[in-house]
């Protein structure tokens, strides 16, 4: 029988009243990847912070290599091997890569910090994990995939015998999603614990050895992954049906008669080039690629925010008239009719430690201000119109941002931007760390704005989310679009080839 490395039993948590875990057992062996799935707000990353000594349970025994353990903060579980890759970025933006990763623990001779040293380490953690990031960079230079390599080598740094992943690959490509899980299957192999919390069950399906399912703060099941189908690990999950496969009906749309936005020749000099695309009124135009194709770049541009110091040339026509991209600001955008949804929802598409109503109405006070004064009863409309819109839950105007669940969050994020009557919303990635059930309350949140005449452009990694959401597909690769297609007319593996450039490559190979 195998090893158990880690078991945890009887684990409660309430926080203001409100119980997140209920009576929770969960245990990992030694030498496996155990899944943990369950929607936004299910207790998973509560339970594995409850671990972690994030946050301190009511009550429940935790278990580590047979012995015994509580801690009192995540340092104190670092040192005893047990590590986790949080979510949410907890790097120091002004100090290097080298600093982050040995933070608090630098190496060290006679007092003086030994810098070459903690390069040298931190190289071969990078080395290790397939990452070209520099020990040297600071971590505000960064991407926003490579700060997610950093933080997993700063959990490995400690070597840990239980190690928990929360989200590992939300801002991966897929080169290092598959360099990651290489990765991954070597330390199973080698006897670590690895828990891993995903919303991408694609991904749950090809990494783990179980699963188990976490709804309202209580274990629902444990499987064998071999042994369990998508759909009835979504209906575990989500307590309803939900299709595992997309059903597209082409007869619902309809060509545009007049476009919203077009691009001819746009061009971002090292970032993207040739751009030709249009997006008609209550369409919504998928743009598929791998991250770092060239897709949030592009969105940037459209909303004048990219660094004046990049040259963008081409037409940028929005509702028939011509943009001057140069001289283009978020500001200028925004009072055009543009919205932008980042794909980096806590660093610039919300203020955390304020309410629903003020993330709503900050980019739309000219709607709700009368001689620089806010009208309270104004305001509430909008706001109240805005939950109503995008079924947010609980629907509290004046609930901090940073108490919902990160699909709640992503739907603030859309929320402000309709407040300001955008008639063209970009999303960057608008689904990333959000579960299956909130995934598709979005999808029909946008579906229906479109309906409605805004001109959509989603930007998107996710070819699920393209193929479920769009209306046309195009495929940008290295910069370009590469392809055009209609969802109903094609598949996620004829799409995933055409993203990854195959088809591209058996085309040449058979004309040579």
């Amino acid at each position: 029988m195998a090893e158990v490395a880690l078991q945890m039993t009887g684990v409660n948590k309430s926080f203001g009243g409100v119980k997140v875990l209920k009576d929770v057992d969960f245990e990992v062996y030694k030498g496996e990847v155990h899944g943990l799935v369950g929607e936004n707000g299910a207790g998973k990353s509560v339970l594995m912070k409850t671990l972690m000594g994030v946050h301190h349970p009511d009550s429940g025994r935790y278990i580590v290599g047979g012995k015994e353990v509580r801690f009192a903060s995540p340092a104190e579980a670092q040192r005893q091997h047990v590590s986790m890759v949080y979510q949410e970025f907890g790097l120091v933006q002004f100090l290097s890569v080298a600093e982050n990763i040995f933070m608090g623990r630098l190496p060290s001779r006679r007092g003086m910090i030994r810098r070459g040293k903690a390069y040298e380490e931190s190289s071969k953690l990078l080395e290790m994990l397939g990452s070209e990031v520099s020990p040297r960079a600071l971590i505000a230079d960064l991407k926003v995939a490579d700060q997610q390599e950093v933080e997993i080598a700063r959990a490995f740094s400690y070597d840990p015998v239980v190690f928990v992943m929360d989200e590992p690959t939300s801002a991966l490509s897929f080169d290092e999603i598959r360099h990651l899980f290489d990765l991954v299957r070597s330390l199973r192999d080698k006897g670590m614990a690895i828990v891993y919390i995903s919303h991408k069950l694609d991904e749950v399906f090809e990494i783990t050895d179980r699963v188990t399912v976490i709804r309202d703060g209580v274990i629902v099941s444990t499987d064998n992954t071999s042994k369990i189908d998508v759909g009835t690990l979504m209906e575990r999950m989500t307590g309803k049906k939900i299709s595992a496969e997309i059903h597209r009906e082409p007869s619902k749309y309809a060509k545009p008669s007049e476009n919203i936005l077009e691009l001819h020749n746009l061009d971002a000099k090292g970032l993207f080039s040739d751009i030709n695309l249009t997006v008609g009124k209550k369409e919504i135009v998928g743009v598929a690629g791998l991250l770092g194709a060239g897709k949030t770049e592009l969105g940037k541009a459209l909303f004048g925010a990219l660094p004046k110091t990049i040259p963008i040339t081409g037409k940028y026509i929005l509702e028939g008239k011509e943009v001057d991209i140069k001289s283009l600001t978020p500001g200028k955008a925004k009072k055009m009719g543009i919205g932008f949804v980042t794909e980096d929802r806590h660093s610039e598409g919300m203020i955390a430690e304020q309410s629903v109503s003020f993330n709503i109405t900050l980019p739309a006070l000219n709607r709700v201000t009368r001689r620089f004064v806010v009208i309270g009863r104004r305001a509430l409309e909008l706001v109240r119109g805005v939950i109503k819109t995008v079924v947010l839950r609980p629907p509290e105007p004046g609930r901090l941002v940073k108490l919902l669940s990160g699909g709640n969050q992503k739907k603030v994020v859309v929320g402000k931007w309709l407040a300001t009557q955008a008639r063209l919303l970009m999303l960057d990635e608008p689904t990333r760390g959000v579960d299956v059930g909130a995934r598709e309350e979005i999808y029909d949140v946008i579906t229906q704005l479109a309906r409605e005449g805004i001109g959509v452009l989603l930007l998107s990694s996710d070819l699920r989310e393209i193929m479920r959401a769009s209306d046309r597909i195009l495929v940008m690769r290295h910069g370009r679009i590469v392809a055009e297609l209609a969802p109903h007319e094609t598949s996620e593996e004829k799409l995933l080839a055409i993203v990854l450039g195959e088809q591209v490559a058996k085309k040449e190979e058979t004309t040579k």
